[in-house]
């Protein structure tokens, strides 16, 4: 019995890490820096061959900027990506 509860959770976990791997994304979410800085909401969701997202088109500091859909990742409220404000600056 406790092999059967230890195997159940060991499931519920890498369910869970899996999801974390692929967060939903959407127009109209914030993106925001891993400082918490806000970065713009998502106008545009650029799709690869596939239909999967392989980028993202927001307003940054006046100016479109596309970032990579593999820089993001689920936060609390939006998506948070792992660029930092210089990397926004040179897109």
């Amino acid at each position: 019995m406790k092999i059967l509860i230890f195997a159940a959770a060991a499931l519920a976990l890498s369910t869970s890490a899996i999801a974390q791997e692929a967060p939903v994304i959407k127009a109209r979410t914030m993106v925001k820096l891993a400082d918490g800085t806000r970065v713009g909401v998502i106008d545009r969701v650029l799709k690869n061959e596939d239909g999967t997202a392989g980028s993202v088109q927001i307003i940054y500091k006046g100016r479109f900027v596309t970032i990579p859909a593999s820089t993001l990742s689920a936060g609390e409220k939006g998506l948070v990506t792992s660029l930092t404000s210089a990397d926004l600056k040179k897109l």
